[in-house]
């Protein structure tokens, strides 16, 4: 499926899109990371907004419980020049058979270079998307065989995040996903940890807890290669909390951090390589 996106369409959508962000930004009681402040002199404001929209964006723009795109695999081709995993895409619970524009966020890119495909998206009741209104046959199909589904083929690196927005023409529905189709994930006895790349080599990498105890205090040992730091972060009444790493070495080029928590209720550890020629499509 080709995106394409004018200028002044762009525009549009993100002056719609921006106040939700916004919202969503000062709905974080602390930033994700105590770290991103401290070099906040160091690093881009543009960079570390970025790194900040990212956040909310997984997180449903602060609402949490709020509707998701679901993503199912529907095909998955080895080809010479990579791995390509085609998804068919559902948005639950929104009214069908009115036009929807559909966009996508490339991982390391700032927001305004968020793309809108060139046709409009439309869901049947439930909740697949078509490129065309729903007929009166396939009003209740999980799946089309016509080739009209409104599907999205990729292909990514281990841990990389593809992220995905509906939107209703009026913007009164908003929509966002996030796709990993090769996630790095551990988790034990219900805790859950999650290591994102939040730009392509690394740089900056997201970590994502959930499932435990809320309203507690969990304790990440990190070691980026060889160097080692141990970091408290407060856990929300979810269960979830969310840190963003800044993994690089001084007189490295590349590594690999290694963050880890050890509760008396569980032991989740993630690892996920940063830096030059880390970046490798699956």
């Amino acid at each position: 499926m080709m995106m394409r996106m004018s200028g002044t369409a762009r525009s549009i959508a993100l002056f719609f899109l921006f106040p939700i962000l916004a919202i969503g930004l000062r709905a974080q009681s602390t930033p994700p990371d105590g770290k991103i402040d401290q070099l906040s002199g160091q690093i881009p404001p543009k960079f570390i907004q970025m790194l900040k929209t990212q956040v909310v964006w997984d997180d449903g723009f602060n609402r949490p419980s709020g509707p998701r795109l679901r993503f199912v695999k529907a095909e998955e081709t080895a080809k010479p020049d990579g791995h390509f995993i085609r998804y068919r895409i559902y948005a639950d619970g929104i009214p069908e058979g009115v036009p929807y524009i559909f966009a996508d966020w490339k991982v390391g890119t700032y927001i305004e270079s968020l793309h809108e495909a060139s046709t409009p998206a439309y869901v049947n009741r439930k909740g697949l998307l078509l490129t065309r209104k729903p007929g009166p046959g396939d009003e209740d199909q999980e799946s089309v065989s016509d080739g009209t589904e409104f599907d999205v083929g990729v292909q990514a690196a281990i841990g990389e995040p593809i992220r995905f927005l509906l939107r209703s023409q009026d913007n009164k529905i908003l929509i966002p996903g996030t796709l990993v189709p090769f996630p790095i994930e551990s988790t034990d006895h219900g805790c859950k940890l999650t290591a994102l790349l939040a730009v392509p080599e690394g740089q900056a990498i997201l970590i994502y807890g959930d499932g435990f105890v809320p309203g507690s205090e969990v304790v990440i040992h990190g070691d980026s290669s060889g160097e080692l730091k141990e970091s408290s972060h407060a856990v929300d009444d979810r269960g979830h909390f969310e840190v963003i790493e800044l993994p690089s070495v001084i007189g490295k080029d590349a590594g690999i951090l290694k963050d880890s928590i050890t509760t008396k209720d569980c032991t989740v550890s993630v690892s996920i390589p940063w830096g030059k020629g880390t970046y490798q499509k699956h």
